[in-house]
This record gives structure tokens, C-alpha cells and sequence, in this order.
């Protein structure tokens, strides 16, 4: 198949593109000088100014999951050998270049805001005998330095797909595809053990009393959903603009799609059945905690945590499943535009539900300008990065040598 004209495959950021990032950026940086000038402290008066931090926290732990998301893609597609991805492939790529923005926002909060996120381990009462206990691995200096590993180790992988893949834009050699899969294999192995470590120091640690084997799995889902929806939000952008055409089609959107309805199906697997309802029928106190903190008030009436969390299941698993249960749906860019931003939505809702009974006493915050203005912010910034990326290279990888394939899939 005769590929595009260069116009169709270069990408340029167009000045509606740039003046929406610039805004939401704007907005973003005047809701945290709001923040500054006006703290919030809810029902206690310590930690400084809390929401500010959680805040940034919550912009935090969604846009990750996007971003380490697209670099698991990509190292499934070597892995597997796969096809019909190639073309999605340089897409997932160029996500690569948010890592470092990643990596510096964590810097922040870390080194400015560490002690008031996770404030229930690092302020604990010595008497406390099960933090005490766990203090071998939940300790400061030894979270902030293996988790900074962690993100280098992340942008460096990042990087090699993304150098390697475009080199073979310029030289055409074979070689590059199994350099690629090796690379591929050696992160997969540091992927399975760092979204692990990292899903109980991000995530978990914020309610230290409790644990979950599965927590990791289920932050996987959440991963797999941003992903996979991020990238068909881009795809449907790209097409709008008149890019990419035939190297495009619905044929691989539907395969992505298929992906993302199965995520959506596999997260409520996980969170649901193998974690909630688990937990909920085995009644072991120091497992029951962290849902009856979002289900109850102390005298056992129900809080207005329960409706997020019913909200959460409606918004992550029931909508989507019938959004995107048919095919054509499946096969639709705008339709799986819309369904991906709700998905999206979800893990707003999602980290907001797990973030924020942390933040007060377990009194509920609704979410609010804070968190909205932080999620613009990151929102702004990844829209430009992740379109500076795109114009390093060109949208698909022109000299791979299963591209031919992919053009012909399903054909």
C-alpha cells in the first residue's frame, strides 16, 4: 500500500492545540496560587496546606497511569510480534516525553508535600506497633530513593523504544525490531515488580493499616483503562485533523477497542470480585477497614463516600461495558472518543476515592476547584509534551517491517 504524503504523517501543532494546552496550564497555575494565598484545612489545623498538596497528588496518580500505560503497550507489541498495533505503536511512544514531567512532579510533592500525603506513616505515634512493623519499608529515605530508581529506570526504557523505533525511521535496518523485543523483555520484568512496589507506595501506603494482595492487579487495570483510552482520544483527534487516513482505520481502532472493553470488564473482575467482595464476606477487621472508611461514618450510618463509591462502578465498569459492547461502537473514532473520556473520568473518580478519606479524618471533601484546577494543569502540560513528541517524528513507524501487515489487517 502507497504510503500518505508527508503532510498526512508529519504533525504539526496547530494554534488551537496550543492556545487549549496554554490555558488549561494558566488555569491551572492560578488555582494553585488561590491554594497558596488561601489554605485549606478542613477539620484540623496541622500539616500545612493539605489540599494543595492532595490537589496535585490526584493530578498525580491519574495522568502515571496514561503514561506508563503507553510505554506497557508498546512493550507488548514487541513482545508479541503483534501487527495489527504498528501503527498505534509510535503514538504510544511519544509518551515517552510526559515521563519527565512525571518524574519532576513527584520530585515536587516528595521534597514539598511528603509529610502531609502520607502524613499516617511518616507522623506515626511510635506506639503504633503495625507501622512500626513496616517501617523497614515504609521509611523516607528509602521510599524517596527507590521510587526515583523506579522513574528513571521508567524514562530510560521510555526512551530506547522511542530512539531505537524512530532510528529505524532513518536507516531502515531489520535490526532494530529484535534489539527492540529484547528491550522489550527485560522491562516487562521491571514493569511487573515497579507498578507493583509503586502501587503500594503511591496508593496504598495513604492507608498504611491496611493491605491488599490484589492492589497491584488492580492498579494494573486502572493502568491498562488510562492507556488504551488516551490513545484512542488521540487517534480520534489525529484522524479529525486529517492525519494518518488509510495507515488508520477502524479496523485497528477495533482492535483497540477491544482492549479497552475488556480492561473495563477486568477491572470490575478485580475490584469487585476478587478484591471487594472478598474482603467484604471474609469480615477480617484488618481487611474491612479501607472499605467501611468509604462506606460508613463511625456511628455505621452510610457516608457520602458510598455514592463515589457506587459512582466508581458505574462510571468504570457499567457504562463502558454497554458503551462499547457492540461493534460498531467498537469501530466508531468519535463514539470511542467519548467512551474513553468517561473511562477517563473514571480514574479521576477512582484516585479521587482512594486519595482523599486520607486527607480529613475520613470527612468527606468533594471535589472541587482544587482539584480541578491541579487536573487542568497536568491536562495542559501532557497535551503539549505529548504533541511536541509527535512532531519529532513521523505518527506511524514508516520502515518497520511488519507495517505492510498492519495496512492490510483484517483485509
Amino acid at each position: 500500500m502507497h504510503l500518505l504524503s508527508e503532510d498526512k504523517l508529519n504533525f504539526k501543532i496547530d494554534s488551537k492545540l496550543r492556545t487549549t494546552s496554554i490555558l488549561f496550564i494558566i488555569i491551572g497555575i492560578i488555582t494553585l496560587i488561590l491554594q497558596i494565598i488561601f489554605p485549606w484545612h478542613g477539620h484540623s489545623e496541622t500539616h500545612g496546606n493539605p489540599r494543595l498538596f492532595f490537589s496535585l497528588y490526584l493530578g498525580f496518580l491519574v495522568f502515571l497511569p496514561i503514561t506508563l500505560g503507553a510505554l506497557f503497550f508498546v512493550t507488548i507489541h514487541h513482545l508479541s510480534g503483534a501487527s495489527w498495533s504498528v501503527t498505534y505503536r509510535r503514538l504510544a511512544e511519544n509518551h515517552f516525553w510526559f515521563m519527565p514531567v512525571v518524574f519532576l512532579a513527584f520530585l515536587i510533592l516528595i521534597f514539598s508535600g511528603m509529610d502531609t500525603i502520607f502524613h499516617h506513616w511518616v507522623h506515626a505515634d511510635h506506639s503504633d506497633e503495625l507501622i512500626q512493623h513496616k517501617s523497614g519499608w515504609l521509611n523516607k529515605s528509602f521510599f524517596i530513593i527507590r521510587n526515583i530508581i523506579i522513574l528513571l529506570l521508567w524514562t530510560l526504557f521510555g526512551w530506547l523504544f522511542w530512539k531505537y523505533s524512530t532510528q529505524q525511521d532513518l536507516d531502515g535496518k531489520f535490526e532494530h525490531t529484535p534489539r527492540l523485543a529484547k528491550i522489550a523483555a527485560v522491562f516487562a520484568v521491571l514493569f511487573g515488580i515497579t507498578i507493583s512496589t509503586t502501587s503500594w507506595d503511591f496508593s496504598m501506603s495513604l492507608e498504611p493499616h491496611w493491605f491488599s494482595t490484589i492492589w497491584a492487579v488492580y492498579i494494573f487495570s486502572g493502568v491498562l483503562l488510562s492507556s488504551f483510552s488516551a490513545l484512542a482520544i488521540w487517534s480520534y483527534f489525529l484522524k479529525k485533523a486529517g492525519y494518518y487516513e488509510n495507515t488508520l482505520t477502524e479496523e485497528h481502532l477495533h482492535d483497540l477497542g477491544k482492549y479497552l472493553w475488556g480492561s473495563s470488564i477486568f477491572w470490575a473482575y478485580v475490584g469487585i470480585a476478587s478484591q471487594f467482595l472478598l474482603i467484604w464476606y471474609a469480615h477480617i477487621p484488618e481487611e474491612t477497614i479501607f472499605f467501611a472508611k468509604r462506606l460508613y461514618k463511625e456511628d455505621f450510618t452510610h457516608s457520602p463516600w458510598a455514592i463515589i463509591s457506587l459512582l466508581l462502578v458505574l462510571i468504570r465498569f457499567v457504562i463502558p461495558f454497554f458503551l462499547l459492547i457492540k461493534r460498531e461502537s467498537k469501530r466508531n473514532f468519535q463514539w470511542m472518543a467519548i467512551a474513553s473520556f468517561i473511562i477517563l473520568l473514571g480514574q479521576v473518580i477512582d484516585m479521587y476515592w482512594v486519595l482523599y478519606p486520607t486527607l480529613d479524618h475520613n470527612h468527606f471533601v468533594l471535589f472541587s476547584w482544587q482539584e480541578l484546577g491541579s487536573l487542568l494543569l497536568y491536562t495542559g502540560i501532557y497535551i503539549f509534551v505529548v504533541s511536541y513528541g509527535l512532531t519529532k517524528s513521523k505518527l506511524i513507524p514508516i520502515k518497520d517491517p511488519r507495517l505492510e501487515e498492519c495496512l492490510h489487517i483484517h483485509h
